[in-house]
């Protein structure tokens, strides 16, 4: 049975027992709430029985599964999709067995997908792994070929040298291809064997004719972070570097700078490290106890309880008891928990104490004297258990786990990632954020929240960054956002967010000015027939009213009709573009903009996502121009509604600069204004979104990368005409 439904057939069963009254008459602590728990025995035999059954059902290493994984990796990447091949030959090396020739071909395979995606570090990477897991001897010399085609992209000319001199010594010696060369039946071996040859003299060519100073940026050399002059010394100003944190927990899986990783823990599935060291630094520290549950699936069904039992594991191995305290300090919110709330975590907390105990040998091994109590600088931290007995080493460990779930409940980061995706028929790429893991920054944690912060946090490899947005003044406290914005929530549902998982009621600025009150509300609402301002319903707690922002007016309105109208052509211009009639689709979309503009207030969401359909539609057209015109209405309502600063704003800036640049290479005729004009915006354009992604994420990141070869590509055409 799934962890969810099991979970949830328990809880229910202790809500309706004593446990909720008997928690609540113990002492708002830990261990008081897990000795409750523990003591109870049909608890104890339930979890048992859940582990035993998820053991029995443990996945570990398969070279058949191997296999189907790698070829549905290859069809993918047959079809040039190069995204799903990667990520089907990663789960390919997951399963393989070590010492495995599928190892090496799954590895070598994925290599030639992130040559196709110009991930040519990441590719020379995976090369290096498959020639050490012994990839085939007569096709190695395919690897070396694609190794010297990504040092030629990345203008390492004696690195490419040394990878051709690897492909002609295996031409030259190997027993294989010799054979290969004086066969008069094996004409794809000729083939092969000749386009390695010429392959190898256009790198060299290429690289002798190269301009070494048009190298790409060495990431020795970038500039992490821009930190303007001050106004004053006492003045924090837009933009600043205040710090950055290293986080102390992540989950492996995602470890940011293994973004293609290996090597690979050798039981179970899921781990994968940047390298040897990671994985022994792993194994030591948590890994050795986290893996059997990796091979029972139990990880992948617990959510931020998993982080918790790795926060668990790193604290009993870790030397540095200053970070130890730090992290055993943080809030948890227990005193302000109701009984149930506290029931649903401890049940986790029991089976994963349940789980070291009976598939581990953490008990056995770890010292809790050694590894924990004399490592608390302030004894109140720690619990009064007799760590004498089994039980109570078991309550221990509990109510630690227990603490470590609040805590990142209350301080965990979630850590994003940007992703593109487009469909095969769209000729604009969309940009959205993923979530992909939780970790705790313990600086980070000591900011209070505020629904519209003064500072921006992003991600580099395993720090956190933090910047001000906004000057701050000395004395003047630095606020974060936990993650109810007033540009993306609504007053009430903030309100609601902080309470149940922070247990505060929010009394920032966005939560107590009167003009603020109802921000987010504007983009919802109808247009005022008064004033043409926003007109919304407002809910008072009996009724509601429809009701002016702007000029305070009450008249009745009837605008659902036109409302429905709107919708239907809306939905029918997207099937038109499904079906490829986008001419239709135009004129429906235009239509529907029509009656949007007549009823809904000027920022509308649903106005503004119609004109940016409409901007793709012209786009797949290839009318640039009106597709740029259209888009730059729809970028002024994103700006209006996530801000100047905001990563949505930058990723309609970069996806407007991808029409620009297709009209300033398809146009012939360049001496005209319009043509002069788009190049004057492309370039405010890109500065903008480059400056954005600069304050959101930074110069490593791959949007901002992109961002700078457009720029490049630019200012070849802005020399030309002096712009």
């Amino acid at each position: 049975m799934q962890w969810q439904k099991f979970f949830e057939a328990v809880n229910n069963k202790l809500r309706n027992s004593r446990m909720p009254y008997d928690i609540k008459a113990k002492k708002k602590c830990e261990n008081e709430v897990m000795l409750c728990l523990l003591a109870d025995p049909d608890v104890r035999r339930l979890m048992s029985l859940w582990l035993n059954e998820q053991h029995k059902s443990k996945e570990g290493k398969s070279l058949e599964k191997t296999k189907q994984l790698r070829e549905l990796g290859n069809k993918e990447f047959q079809v040039k999709n190069y995204t799903a091949s990667i990520h089907l030959y990663t789960k390919s090396l997951q399963y393989a067995p070590m010492g495995s020739e599928e190892l090496a071909i799954a590895v070598a395979n994925r290599s030639a997908s992130l040559f196709y995606l110009e991930k040519y570090e990441d590719c020379i990477k995976d090369i290096d792994l498959a020639v050490m897991w012994e990839y085939p001897e007569n096709l190695r010399y395919k690897l070396h070929l694609r190794a010297a085609q990504c040092f030629w992209k990345l203008r390492k000319r004696k690195s490419m040298e040394e990878s051709l001199m690897r492909v002609e010594d295996i031409i030259n010696n190997c027993e294989e291809i010799a054979e290969i060369k004086k066969g008069n039946n094996l004409r794809n071996g000729h083939v092969a064997l000749r386009s390695a040859a010429v392959s190898a003299k256009r790198c060299r060519l290429f690289m002798i004719e190269q301009n070494k100073s048009e190298g790409l940026l060495d990431k020795k050399n970038l500039t992490l972070f821009h930190v303007p002059i001050r106004h004053d010394k006492s003045t924090l100003v837009r933009c600043t570097l205040l710090f950055q944190g290293r986080r102390r927990v992540r989950k492996i899986w995602i470890h940011s700078k293994c973004r293609f990783r290996c090597p690979r823990c050798k039981m179970c599935v899921e781990a994968m490290y940047c390298d040897v060291k990671c994985q022994d630094d792993a194994w030591t520290t948590y890994h050795q106890w986290e893996c059997p549950g990796s091979r029972m699936g139990v990880w992948q069904q617990i959510g931020i309880a998993h982080l918790a039992m790795k926060l668990l594991l790193n604290c009993a191995t870790t030397q540095d008891t200053d970070k130890f305290n730090q992290v055993q300090s943080l809030v948890t919110n227990i005193d302000k928990l109701m009984p149930e709330d506290l029931i649903v975590y401890g049940i986790t907390a029991t089976m994963l104490t349940l789980y070291l105990y009976k598939y581990t040998d953490f008990f056995k091994v770890v010292d809790l004297n050694e590894s924990f109590v004399r490592k608390f600088h302030d004894s109140s931290l720690s619990f009064e258990v007799d760590l004498t007995t089994e039980d109570g080493r078991r309550l221990y460990i509990s109510s630690l786990l227990l603490r470590h779930m609040l805590q990142l409940i209350c301080n965990g980061h979630a850590i994003t990632r940007l992703n593109l995706t487009a469909s095969e028929k769209d000729k604009v790429a969309t940009e959205h954020q993923d979530r992909v893991a939780t970790g705790i920054y313990l600086s980070a944690s000591m900011m209070n929240h505020a629904c519209e912060p003064n500072i921006i946090n992003s991600f580099w490899d395993q720090h956190l960054i933090v910047k001000a947005t906004k000057d701050i003044a000395a004395g003047e406290e630095v606020l974060n956002c936990y993650g109810p914005h007033f540009r993306r929530m609504s007053k009430d549902d903030r309100q609601e967010t902080l309470k149940n998982q922070y247990c505060f009621i929010c009394k920032c600025e966005a939560c107590t000015s009167p003009e603020l009150r109802y921000f987010l509300e504007r983009f919802s609402a109808l247009k005022c027939p008064e004033c043409t301002g926003a007109f919304v319903a407002l809910h008072n707690l009996h009724s509601y009213s429809l009701h002016c922002l702007d000029c305070g007016a009450t008249p009745l309105v009837t605008y659902g009709p036109d409302l429905k109208e709107a919708q239907d052509l809306f939905d029918a211009a997207q099937g038109c573009i499904d079906h490829e009639k986008v001419e239709e689709a135009l004129d429906k979309l235009k239509q529907c903009l029509c009656i949007r503009r007549n009823v809904l207030y000027k920022h509308h969401e649903d106005i503004a996502v119609t004109l940016d359909l409409i901007g793709k539609v012209y786009a797949i057209m290839g009318r640039w121009l009106e597709s740029i015109s259209y888009l730059e209405h729809s970028i002024a309502a994103v700006e209006e509604r996530f801000g100047p600063d905001s990563i949505e704003l930058a990723n309609e800036l970069n996806k407007i600069t991808d029409i620009c640049i297709q009209y300033l290479r398809e146009e012939t005729n360049t001496s005209t204004k319009q043509y002069k004009n788009t190049l004057k915006k492309t370039r405010r354009f890109l500065d903008r979104a480059e400056q954005i992604m600069n304050l959101n994420y930074g110069p490593w990141n791959d949007s901002c990368r992109e961002i700078m070869e457009k720029k490049e590509k630019l200012s070849v055409l802005l020399k030309n005409f002096n712009v």
